[in-house]
């Protein structure tokens, strides 16, 4: 069956269609299925997995007799989490028999009956498992019915598109060794990944063309498996016929400790692949990944907890054993204003290494743990360069988290584009404080534009509790003053679960989702839980710190006082990368006529541009009195529970950004402006997640 010559006329007017379903779509109670309108309670199933439908999930409809072209219907929060989703539309029912087609998950850019679907050329995979799959495909079912009655609601089976292709590798040359890679690529040169059409009407599915070259090989990335006489599988998605068979070349790639080997060879690639490789050629292969650890190239090694990366098609590399700058803090038993009872790194004996989230599914791929360094890979998206964040974490046996590290992926240049801030007059004795020099965007932005300008919130980075080196997720694009957490990934392309709002998670995990904590960190687990937003004790406790004792050198300031001349120093704690560390707090001092800063009103000195664009656009202020920097407002994520809980808030309108030090008052210190007022030091809670700006090491 084809739609007939009303589909297509619906398909021409799609974009004002589709705006009147999503406008009646965000307005219908999902609570309950809706009388007389098409709704359908769907299970879908792929190589022997039922999938377990994720909050938030969303299926595209196709009736022609209810006039429905590719209407967006959302699944109901109680469904959510079980095998069967219930989807209850805004699609009421025509006359006679109808033909539903119904696939997931939705896009947007389906505006006919047949729409285009990318299968990427490359492929991860983390031990012996394909259920990271079930998410990369999509699922499809048509139904025949009459209209049914009152609010019934539609069994519907939903089935794979693609199918499930092995490739079974052993060697007994080569047992131990860990399985990096496979590349492979057609001696005819045709293409093994890349562009489907699929007709929801026929079910019909064909292969259009290659990604970007017709003959770019098909590669799948390995983590965690050894290899031995006895085969070890890896899995990917194709939409090819299961009788089909393509002589190809193989690249695998090998490793252990003493370094990478090639193996080369030639096999025929079918729906199930067997490759005996000792038969295989094989090569030692030069290590030519960049060492992160040097970023000068001048062989003296400096680490970090973020790592800069801004080159596609390249391997990096940085030590899994020294925990962030393996930095040991003396104890200051004269301070008495606090505890600041010094920190001791160790050295890290991990057994695994792996993508913990990510902005975008393969932003970095192929994560190891080999010569007591973690390696990756940055692909790019088919050689373009994709910018984002990441976090790589180490583990021991047992699968807990020893320590994270987090990858800025951009290719800003961050240290040609700084700035040398002018600090207030008062200072002018303290050499210490002199001449700041800070980056042009906060940790983790990928942008140092205004929403103005750009129309994102990629300016608005990264969000951090005072102490933590761990990074938590910004707002996503939405809106100026989005307060929805931007989606990421986990080391198998699953969407990472995000805390829904007003409620806080039992207990810690080590499991790659978003948590909100309503306990305190001991120092020994001060590492363990990086996706854990830690609320702490209680205001009125007037203790809301995120970790069991209230240690004041966290960040490397303890000294209080601008008679200290002091700066202090980078901890292993510290979140920014190597020749940066969080900024002191004196770095913003010059902006307002009073060193503390307060009301524009009052105190401004012509440093301040734009402050009363609120709500609408970035803060613009002069940084030397002559040269203006961006400063976004970020917002902030509240500890507290209660409706203040999205995870974010006053974003658009408030910005906040951590520096340094701590107060007497067991508070971290920030920078905060709002419409009225730009504060350069400010107590606040340090569980509060705000951004950071880093400040080079002089």
């Amino acid at each position: 069956m084809r739609f007939s010559t009303k589909f297509f006329v619906l398909a021409a007017i799609l974009p004002a269609m589709l705006w009147s379903c999503k406008e009646k779509y965000e307005e219908q109670d999902w609570a309950e299925p809706k009388e007389g309108h098409i709704n359908v309670s769907c299970t879908a199933s792929a190589f022997g997995e039922t999938m377990i439908w994720p909050d938030g999930a969303k299926i595209g409809l196709y009736c022609e007799q209810a006039n429905a072209v590719n209407v967006p219907v959302n699944i109901s929060a109680a469904s959510a989490g079980g095998e069967s989703g219930e989807f209850y539309s805004t699609v009421a029912w025509g006359e006679g028999t109808h033909t539903v087609y119904i696939y997931y998950p939705y896009r947007e850019d389906a505006v006919s009956e047949e729409f285009s679907i990318e299968l990427p050329s490359t492929w991860s995979q983390s031990g012996q498992t394909y259920s990271h799959l079930m998410s990369r495909n999509l699922f499809h079912t048509s139904i025949e019915t009459e209209p049914a009655e009152g609010s019934n609601v539609l069994a519907a089976t939903l089935e794979p598109i693609f199918s499930l292709a092995e490739i079974k590798v052993s060697g007994s040359k080569y047992e131990g060794y860990n399985l990096d890679r496979i590349s492979i690529s057609a001696k005819d040169g045709s293409a093994l990944s890349g562009k489907y059409k699929f007709n929801i009407a026929t079910g019909a599915l064909t292969l259009e063309g290659g990604t970007v070259e017709d003959s770019a090989p098909l590669t799948l990335n390995a983590s965690g498996i050894q290899i031995g006489s006895e085969p070890v599988s890896l899995w990917y998605l194709t939409g090819a016929a299961d009788d089909k068979s393509v002589t190809c070349d193989f690249v695998i790639t090998l490793s252990n400790d003493r370094g990478s080997i090639e193996l080369t060879g030639e096999d025929d690639l079918t729906m199930k692949t067997v490759l005996s490789v000792d038969s295989f050629s094989s090569s030692v292969i030069e290590d030519d990944s960049i060492d992160l650890s040097d970023p000068d190239g001048d062989g003296a090694r400096e680490t970090a907890n973020c790592y800069v990366v801004g080159k596609a098609g390249q391997t990096y590399r940085f030590p899994a054993t020294i925990m962030g700058n393996g930095y040991t803090t003396p104890a200051d038993p004269s301070y008495d204003a606090g505890s600041a009872p010094g920190i001791t790194p160790s050295v890290m004996a991990p057994a695994s290494a792996k993508v913990l989230w990510q902005t975008a599914k393969d932003l970095i791929t192929n994560v190891k743990l080999q010569n007591d360094h973690v390696y990756f890979d940055l692909p790019g998206d088919n050689g373009t360069f994709v910018p984002g964040n990441a976090v790589i974490a180490i583990y021991n046996g047992s699968g807990r988290i020893l320590w994270s590290w987090h990858i800025w992926v951009t290719d800003a240049d961050l240290e040609a584009n700084l700035q040398t801030w002018k600090v207030h007059e008062d200072l002018a004795a303290y050499d210490a404080y002199q001449d700041p020099q800070l980056m042009d965007r906060n940790l983790g932005a990928l942008s140092n534009l205004d929403w103005a300008s750009s129309n994102t919130n990629a300016a608005k980075g990264l969000f951090y509790q005072w102490g933590r080196k761990d990074p938590f997720i910004g707002p996503d694009n939405s809106g100026f003053k989005s307060r929805v957490a931007m989606p990421t990934y986990d080391s198998e392309g699953n969407l990472c679960d995000v805390y829904p709002p007003e409620s806080t998670t039992p207990d810690f995990t080590n499991d790659a989702r978003w948590t909100h904590v309503d306990k305190q960190l001991s120092r020994a687990d001060i590492a363990a839980y990086p996706m854990a937003f830690v609320s702490g004790a209680s205001i009125e406790a007037e203790t809301a710190f995120w970790m069991e004792e209230t240690a004041h050198d966290l960040w490397g300031l303890p000294a209080l006082g601008t008679e200290a001349n002091t700066i202090g120093h980078k901890t292993i704690y510290d979140p920014c990368p190597p020749g940066y560390r969080v900024m002191n707090p004196y770095a913003m001092t010059g902006v307002m006529s009073s060193m503390n800063g307060g009301k524009y009103a009052d105190l401004g000195n012509g440093n301040v541009v734009n402050p009363k664009n609120y709500g609408e656009t970035d803060l613009q202020v002069k940084y030397d009195g002559t040269n203006i920097a961006t400063l976004p407002p970020c917002g902030l994520i509240y500890f507290e529970k209660g409706d203040n809980f999205y995870p974010f808030d006053r974003t658009g309108t408030y910005c906040y950004m951590w520096t340094s030090s701590i107060s007497d008052e067991k508070r971290g210190m920030r920078m905060h402006y709002d419409i009225n007022n730009f504060v350069a030091q400010e107590a606040a809670y340090a569980s509060y997640g705000h951004g950071v700006r880093c400040e080079k090491i002089k």
